[in-house]
């Protein structure tokens, strides 16, 4: 296995469980007073998603 590979199944394994964490609180809903604080949960997904395919790709 590549380094590559490495990041990209990371990555596939985060981005997956917050898919799926996505999936549940919509089945769901969102505790009160959990909103804001997920809100900000998925763009640090997002953002750390985002800077290893791009530190990836730097390499």
């Amino acid at each position: 296995m590549t380094r590559k590979e490495g990041v990209h199944s990371t990555v596939r394994k985060i981005d997956s469980t917050m898919w799926a964490l996505t999936k549940t609180l919509q089945r769901f809903g969102v505790p009160k007073g959990l909103g804001q604080p997920l809100n900000k949960t998925k763009n640090a997904v997002g953002d750390l998603v985002s800077h290893l395919e791009m530190t990836e790709r730097r390499s």
